[in-house]
């Protein structure tokens, strides 16, 4: 195995379309986020370089995404959805990058906490929960309500592990490591396009498939929830292209 294909096993491997899909962000964003892009101010051409600096080169001329860039996207959206402004994210992002030694994501190692003005990292030492403003620079201990998109991942060793894309269920997961980061079944590892499309061959019989599975009718109805979305939400990029 080459080195180049070898770092690709582990990180999860997206196009951009598919990371959409799977986030609700729409494409054109997440491009423009992960890319930087090129806009007009008045007479002057200037640029607005990526939000994060991404994992992969282009592969085959395709913008390439791993997990961890997928949720560095979900997680600026919220904090646009929160009124954070684009001068205060990307400070944050800077400052982030420095203080803990992060290149690529500043938003998925360590828990960020947003008061709708300024982001938060939660640092916890010795039984003690504290929150750093990356954006003054200074200890803070107000209490700031968890963003919900915080409930729905898992962290290891103070990194985004593993992402629950149907929370509060945990039937479906996302896991870098398992199937390339496709979305599977949390306890049996099968794929949820494989449950979809076997549903969908038989008749929509969800209990047949779950007794040739092995999984429970529950998550095989979850497995075609999120395909379901996932065809929802391509729709609109497609017809945009």
């Amino acid at each position: 195995m080459t080195e180049a294909a070898a770092s690709l096993i582990g990180v999860g491997i997206y196009t951009v379309a598919e990371a959409s899909a799977l986030t609700g962000v729409p494409t054109r964003t997440i491009r423009r986020w992960s890319r930087g892009y090129q806009y007009s101010s008045g007479e002057t051409q200037r640029v607005s370089p990526p939000v994060w600096t991404r994992d992969l080169p282009d592969i085959g001329g395709r913008t390439a995404l791993t997990f961890l860039d997928m949720m560095e996207a979900r997680f600026i959206r919220a904090f646009r959805e929160h009124n954070v402004s684009w001068q205060a994210i990307r400070e944050a992002a800077r400052i982030a990058c420095e203080l803990f030694q992060e290149p690529h994501h500043p938003f998925t190692r360590g828990r960020f906490r947003t008061d709708g003005r300024r982001i938060f990292r939660r640092i916890e030492n010795e039984g003690s929960v504290r929150l750093f403003d990356l954006n003054l620079k200074h200890w803070v201990f107000a209490n700031i309500v968890e963003p919900s998109l915080y409930r729905d991942v898992s962290f290891e060793d103070d990194q985004v592990a593993k992402w629950f894309p149907l929370f509060p269920s945990k039937a479906i997961v996302i896991d870098p490591v398992v199937a390339f980061g496709r979305p599977v079944t949390a306890r049996e590892g099968v794929p949820t396009d494989v449950l979809a499309a076997s549903v969908k061959a038989n008749g929509g019989s969800v209990e047949h498939v779950a007794r040739w599975y092995g999984v429970a009718s529950t998550t095989v109805r979850a497995a075609v929830r999120l395909e379901s979305q996932m065809t929802t939400r391509a729709a609109p990029a497609a017809a945009a292209a």
